[in-house]
């Protein structure tokens, strides 16, 4: 499956404290180090150690020192739950393609207007019409208050009530998630056609699987709306992808000034192409992996014609990564994110059945102490990445420490790093167009690459990588822009 040729990376060591995405204070602080060409094993292996890649860019965050700790988050796909928040967004999206019902409104009834409700606080109250009114003069006079009833609790603030309900969601949520991870991993040691069954469990409220949920549209007689999800070579060599080139771009444009409140100058064509197009993965194909080859894809979602959505994914030999989302600002109210990311997980179970180890789906990172990433926690059953053994921790063990502290050690203490590299003489590096090992090229060179430098970055990349990868020396860098 791989190129003969090895990939090859420029290591730019640790950045200058930077301006953090999630808390937006200055205290983002992570490694980096550009390619142009990286096999896909290679990046199979790198996210495995917290890498991830922006573009030609892979960075990887400092997590001792950085204000927000991203840990990298993956769920074994083909032992999905479906929670009931998952089925409503299907149910949800499903209405919409088939009856061309929105989110919110009603069906008409046979008379042909809808059924009338008026939402109150306590609950649903009908058409007035329906309902006996109370004569006024029934009404008696408030009697003169006694004051507190003794037999009752005192009364307590609002803020300490709601302070104590969050404690017990945070608990139950907690003892839920463990029973979760716990009937996973006594189903993980079933055969392959078991780990396939599992494809379809549905909670005991519905018989519907998650696979009919997904096709439900496909199989209805007539449908309101039509979806198509259709893959993508993103390369200006490929015809495909030069006839959607320029309207990709536009939703990526609308998303980022309508969402994030860009500035046109911000997301133009060029932005799009550098962040989102250009890639350093190789595409390669293998006998008995998916049919499309491993790289990078875009996955676009096309509604009655038209590019509403674009999933930026990347195949690797085990995995789905999913590198970026954008979409038309105007279909938020489809829950295009979860609804994406389902259709991502079913993506991943259909080529399983083709590419037996293909089996898991990265989310990015998981930062606990940013509110607009723990929805990545329900998708079940989901693993942290222990950021100093770089083992995988089942997250309902993960959550407990991290409510401690935003950074932690998650694997136990016995537990080491198996994939450290203790001579770095061995690492191949490029001096004048000739590859040789880095013991060698200081022999060649006085002005040598720091050992400190190497080091750190064979202690960041892994064993594997490091031995593998081709680390450029500084006589071929050359500036990024």
């Amino acid at each position: 499956m791989e190129s003969p040729d090895p990939g090859i990376v420029d290591y730019c060591g640790t950045s200058d404290t930077l301006k953090c995405f999630y808390c937006e204070n200055n205290g983002n602080r992570s490694c980096g180090m550009w390619s142009d060409s990286l096999n896909v094993q290679d990046y199979q292996d790198l996210i495995d150690r917290g890498w991830r890649r922006q573009g030609k860019y892979l960075h990887k965050p400092t997590m001792n020192q950085t204000c927000c700790p991203q840990y990298t988050i993956r769920m074994e796909a083909l032992n999905f739950k479906l929670s009931k928040s998952h089925k409503k967004v299907l149910k949800q999206v499903n209405k919409f393609l088939i009856q061309g019902i929105r989110k919110g409104e009603t069906v008409k009834s046979s008379r042909g207007k809808p059924d009338r409700e008026v939402r109150g606080t306590r609950g649903t109250i009908k058409d007035s019409r329906s309902e006996s009114t109370p004569d006024p003069a029934s009404k008696l006079h408030p009697r003169p208050g006694q004051g507190a009833d003794p037999t009752k609790p005192a009364m307590r603030k609002a803020k300490d009530i709601r302070l104590e309900r969050k404690k017990l969601r945070e608990l139950r949520k907690l003892r839920s998630m463990a029973e979760d991870e716990s009937t996973s991993s006594k189903g993980s040691t079933g055969s392959l056609e078991r780990e396939r069954s599992t494809m379809s469990t549905t909670s005991n409220c519905s018989t519907k699987t998650f696979a009919e949920f997904i096709s439900e549209p496909d199989k209805a007689e007539k449908c309101a709306h039509k979806l198509e999800v259709r893959l993508i070579i993103p390369s200006l060599q490929d015809e495909e992808f030069r006839k959607s080139e320029r309207e990709s771009a536009e939703v990526f444009k609308q998303y980022r000034m309508g969402i994030h409140k860009d500035q046109p100058h911000e997301c133009d064509r060029d932005h799009w192409l550098k962040l989102l197009v250009h890639s350093p993965l190789k595409t390669v194909t293998k006998n008995g992996g998916p049919p499309m080859g491993y790289g990078s894809l875009h996955q676009h979602y096309i509604l009655d014609g038209r590019i509403i959505a674009v999933g930026v994914l990347d195949i690797l030999p085990q995995s789905l990564s999913a590198v970026y989302l954008y979409y038309l600002p105007e279909y938020r109210f489809l829950s295009i994110g979860t609804y994406t990311a389902l259709r991502e997980i079913a993506f991943i179970q259909e080529l399983n059945k083709k590419a037996p180890d293909f089996m898991y789906y990265y989310l990015g990172y998981y930062v606990h102490s940013c509110p607009k990433l723990t929805y990545k926690s329900r998708y079940s059953p989901s693993f942290l990445l222990c950021p100093e053994t770089y083992t995988w921790i089942p997250i309902a063990d993960c959550l407990p420490k991290l409510i401690v502290s935003e950074y932690s050690r998650l694997a136990d203490e016995e537990v080491e790093d198996s994939d450290v590299l203790q001579e770095i003489g061995s690492i191949p590096v490029l001096f004048c167009g000739q590859t040789m090992t880095y013991g060698f090229y200081k022999t060649l060179n006085a002005k040598a690459l720091s050992d400190i430098d190497v080091k750190r970055y064979a202690l960041l990349v892994g064993r594997k990588c490091a031995m593998r990868l081709l680390l450029l020396t500084k006589i071929h860098r050359y500036r990024r822009i």
